[in-house]
């Protein structure tokens, strides 16, 4: 099997749009994808993973009252999961080397991860069985060939979810192999080694890229300092604001799953500058809604 970089190198110049968490929301990706042609000939979009499974609820059986942040809240939608990845794939083939997607813990679950259930009881069999054999194929190909953590020159670090990695150098990365997966440790207990076996290290990187939610700030700090970035950003969580910042080096991106149109927010850097503290990511500067007048 050919090697495929686990880091994304992005480059130095240009705009990028960053948006997170589509779970099969198509109206969203298209208002996306509008918005990152709009920004000309050197943008870049970065999609932090989870573009597969949402929900198989009918729209006209939706809660009417979801609080924010529930699963189920905003405008209701039915999971369109294929559309997703067939827009994703044709603007990639339209824009060569402009669209980068990174893996989440969705799509991690066709190719050797823990098996989801949001929406269903397993999520990633629902899919394959709407979708077939062969499509299934090509999808579970295509995941597997997505980077885990992008890195800009502007000073950012991206990734799924809260990047609480145990990372010694940044190459540790590419160690990586998608189909060996340790869970995040819920406890602050020294791990044993007496059992550890090649390769687990990597594995719990991989778990801990995917699942964890969010990281404490002198964590941030020692992991931003060994990769030379200044800015942690991730998605995986709903922030029913659109956005939540840690500290002076983490925000968490909430684009579109569980959110209200209003809330719904995008990143948009300017690759040519160095970002030094999250109050660089300013609202209605790089901080924007994705419906700029929502309904």
């Amino acid at each position: 099997m050919a090697h495929r970089a686990k880091l994304l190198r992005l480059p130095g110049h240009g705009k990028m749009l960053v948006a997170a968490d589509l779970h099969g929301n198509y109206r969203d990706f298209l208002t996306i994808a509008h918005r990152f042609e709009r920004l000309g000939e050197d943008a870049h979009l970065l999609l932090l993973g989870d573009l597969v499974h949402g929900p198989y609820v009918d729209p006209s059986s939706w809660p009417q009252d979801a609080p924010h942040g529930h699963p189920l809240a905003g405008r209701p939608y039915r999971d369109e999961s294929p559309a997703v990845l067939l827009g994703v794939q044709l603007l990639a083939s339209r824009y060569p080397g402009r669209i980068h997607v990174l893996l989440g813990n969705h799509e991690h679950a066709h190719i050797g991860g823990p098996r989801t259930s949001l929406f269903a009881r397993d999520e990633a069999t629902a899919l394959e069985q709407r979708i077939g054999i062969e499509a299934s194929l090509h999808m579970a190909s295509f995941f597997r060939s997505l980077p885990i953590v992008a890195w800009a020159p502007c000073g950012l670090l991206f990734s799924h979810a809260a990047p609480a990695v145990e990372l010694l150098r940044i190459e540790d990365l590419e160690a990586i192999d998608y189909r060996r997966y340790i869970a995040p440790r819920r406890t602050d207990k020294p791990r044993s080694t007496k059992s550890s076996k090649p390769g687990d290290h990597a594995a719990r990187l991989l778990g801990q890229l995917l699942w964890e939610h969010v990281l404490p700030p002198f964590k941030a700090q020692s992991l931003l300092a060994r990769v030379n970035a200044q800015i942690a950003v991730y998605g995986h969580t709903i922030i029913p604001t659109g956005y939540q910042t840690i500290g002076f080096e983490q925000l968490i991106l909430s684009t579109s799953f569980g959110m209200r149109d209003e809330h719904k927010t995008v990143l948009l850097v300017d690759l040519d500058e160095h970002y030094l503290t999250v109050d660089s990511l300013r609202p209605g500067i790089e901080l924007l809604p994705l419906y700029e007048h929502p309904s």
